[in-house]
């Protein structure tokens, strides 16, 4: 992860968590800040190109001598199209304004491995209230300067306010007992590939097809990349259309959702999705916990979720992999990929600390 820093004051407790990060981590600065940073933190380089993961950042305080050149040298014009760059761009680039938040945000990543599309959301609302606060502040100060009152300064206030589900926005009504089994299968069925199909239960699969062959097993929420034809012996489906008597849910009416990520009421600590149309792949991808998928011939056979990776990499041990095909939604260590191979994996498939698909 590329953090660039962009700060004209700072505390000591930052050297102190950036001095803890590993070598995974780079550390760059602007200009200024590398003047005032290069001494105290040794690795730290100066930013040149125009690519960075984090971006931690604070606004000039405005002076106390109310000039016009001292407020005006309050903007920063550098600093504001970084920052522009980095919310514009949330889902790929974080910015933090906070020691609090960048705690957070770094605590996100040893955890989870990435920070939840939700976290990346309130980081950007954060930080854009905080520069509407600051650059309001201008205003109000030039504004008296200026004796021109034509506008006044925004106050931005912190509400406390529950959000409603948006499970009334649907087409058809959602049993709540099944709310989190169809945003999984919704989420899934986004990115499976055409013809494929998925059966949850309980917040796992349960049953997978590449080339959509009907289930045995009653109940669950099931979903299919195609139109459903058959009887209806599951508890709920989705589907892109169906034919004959069944109802469902079409994933055409889920389209004002997040990119397949249906929350449906459910948690919003979700991860950022990394698209793949790997059939393996996309089944690793619970939006959520870490998890893995090992698919043979196009079918399921086992699909792992929990909250401790080791506790992922435990299950595989108790089955037969050879001449299968194992994903995770996490960073994988070399000596992993290999005793996979040893066991006969035909192809492994992770997801990189930059959330990007690696595969051998």
């Amino acid at each position: 992860m590329r953090i660039l820093l962009s700060v004209s004051r700072f505390e000591d407790e930052l050297i102190e968590i950036l001095d803890r990060l590993d070598e995974t981590y780079e550390i760059f600065a602007d200009n200024d800040c590398f003047e005032i940073l290069k001494d105290r933190i040794p690795r730290i380089r100066p930013f040149e190109r125009d690519d960075f993961d984090l971006l931690y950042l604070n606004w000039r305080d405005l002076p106390s001598e109310k000039r016009e050149e001292k407020i005006l040298s309050t903007i920063d014009e550098n600093r504001t199209l970084l920052f522009l760059k980095a919310i514009k761009n949330y889902r790929e680039k974080l910015v933090v304004t906070t020691l609090e938040d960048l705690k957070l945000t770094f605590s996100e990543i040893e955890r989870a491995g990435d920070v939840s599309l939700q976290t990346r959301r309130y980081l950007l609302l954060k930080g854009l209230a905080h520069f509407l606060k600051v650059h309001s502040e201008v205003l109000e100060s030039l504004s008296d300067l200026f004796f021109i009152k034509d506008w006044k300064a925004i106050v931005l206030e912190r509400l406390q306010e529950g959000i409603k589900a948006p499970v009334s926005l649907l087409p058809v009504s959602i049993p709540p007992e099944l709310v989190e089994d169809i945003g999984l299968a919704s989420h899934l069925i986004r990115f499976l590939p055409q013809k494929a199909c998925v059966l949850v239960k309980n917040g796992k699969i349960v049953y997978a097809s590449s080339t959509g062959d009907l289930p045995e097993i009653e109940g669950g929420v099931f979903a299919l990349k195609g139109v459903f034809r058959g009887e209806k012996k599951f508890d709920f489906i989705l589907a892109e259309d169906f034919e004959g008597d069944v109802e469902g849910l079409r994933i055409k009416d889920l389209l004002h959702q997040e990119e397949g990520l249906v929350l449906l009421g459910a948690s919003g600590y979700l991860r950022e999705p990394v698209p793949t149309n790997d059939f393996t792949e996309v089944l690793s991808m619970h939006p959520v916990f870490d998890s893995c998928a090992v698919t043979k011939e196009g079918k399921l056979v086992l699909h792992v979720v929990e909250l401790n990776r080791s506790d992922v990499i435990n299950a595989l041990e108790k089955i037969d992999l050879s001449g299968t095909e194992v994903a995770f939604n996490f960073p994988i260590s070399d000596e992993e990929k290999a005793e996979l191979k040893q066991k006969g994996v035909k192809k492994v498939s992770w997801i990189d600390s930059r959330r990007i698909w690696r595969r051998c």
